[in-house]
Order: structure tokens, then sequence, then C-alpha cells
């Protein structure tokens, strides 16, 4: 048999074993991460609590954002982070404020939590905002991890648990992934997963965040 053929099949099964054992320590892993648990909270932005106005409040419900945190949680199970849910509250906003978001202008809005015009209750590690519009934007995290704080939009062109994980990503120092559609942080497509850098990155974000160092 010439060299050649000999060896080639050789080289063949240990590249095969080399990436089985990649992929078992990658399981191992993730097995062994201990859980951090970070608290949310997720607020929905109306004009009016008992009479809101479909063009500027949002169209969410306290059920629907029940069943987005089980879908977040799952996507960012993956990196062994789980958000606690703290509070759901519906909070009145000004018309004027509220046109400002659909402009995904932010400053007025947090001009509004600074002075205690707008009251959130039960303010948590992070902090989620549901509005009708943001000017064509699925979700933003304007302040990245400086105000852990982030808006989503009623209607998405991805799936919803989608661009909260996305997002949540951002305030856990993730940038986006320009070359990978299958990626969470890649923009505008219903990729989920994370690299094993970012796990890294994002979990020790979070683990900051936990121990109120960040």
């Amino acid at each position: 048999m010439h060299p050649k053929n000999f060896y080639a099949p050789l080289l063949l099964l240990l590249f095969i074993a080399s990436a089985v054992l990649v992929v078992v320590a990658q399981e191992e892993d993730a097995q062994e991460r201990e859980e951090i648990v970070l608290t949310m909270s997720m607020y929905l932005l109306v004009d009016d609590v008992q009479n809101p106005d479909p063009e500027l409040s949002t169209e969410r419900t306290e059920e629907s954002l029940l069943i987005l945190m089980n879908g977040i949680n799952t996507v960012w199970a993956q990196a062994g982070i789980r958000f606690d849910l703290r509070t759901i509250a519906t909070v009145p906003v000004p018309v004027d404020v509220l046109e400002s978001l659909r402009q995904s202008e932010f400053t007025p809005f947090m001009q509004q939590l600074a002075t205690g015009q707008t009251l959130l209750p039960g303010l948590s590690a992070i902090n989620a905002f549901f509005v009708h519009d943001l000017n064509g934007i699925n979700g933003v995290a304007p302040f990245w991890a400086s105000a852990r704080i982030f808006f989503v939009t009623d209607r998405p062109s991805v799936f919803h648990r989608r661009v909260s994980a996305h997002e949540i990503g951002h305030i856990l120092g993730l940038h986006h992934v320009l070359d990978d559609p299958a990626r969470l942080m890649f923009s505008g497509t219903n990729g989920m997963e994370l690299s094993e850098e970012e796990i890294v990155v994002a979990r020790y974000i979070a683990q900051g965040i936990l121990d109120r160092v960040r």
C-alpha cells in the first residue's frame, strides 16, 4: 500500500476523534458552569393606564411578558445565565415622551426617570421597556452596560424572545457579529447561538453585576 493511502484514513480518524473530544469538553463545561441569576423587571409603557392610545402605547400584556421571559431564559441557558422576573408593571408616560421614543430619542424618557416624573416600581439588575414603536428598530440597549436597560418594539421583524435576548447580550458586554447569521449577536436574524468566547464575556459581566462591581 502506498504510504499516502495508509495515512489518509488514519488522519481522518484522528480528526474525527479530536472533534468529538472538543464537543464533549464543551458539553461538560456547560454542565459544570454555576448558574448566574440576575433580577429583571419589565415595564409596559402607555399614555394612559385605563384607556391607552393604541397608536402610542404598547399593545403587549403582562401575560405575554411572562411567556417572553421563559423564551429569554431558554436562549441564555446555554451560557448558564438565568433572569429572575422581579416586576411587571404598566407605567404611564407623557404623550410627548412616547412620541420621542417612537423616533428612537431616549433622552426625554431618561430625564423623566431622573427627575422622578415617571416612577418605576421594583427596579432590577436589568430593566426592559416595551413600547409601541421605535422608528422601525426591533430593539435597542441605548446605553449598554452603563444603564442596564433596553427597549423593544411591539412588532419586531424577528422572534420576540430573540430581540430581548439580543439586547441583553449588549448589556452583558457583547458586540454585534458580522459573519454568522446563526449567532445571537448578528443583527436582524433569528440566530440564537453564543460562542464560547461570548459566554465567557457575558458571564464575567453578569457576575460583576451580581457582585455590584459593575
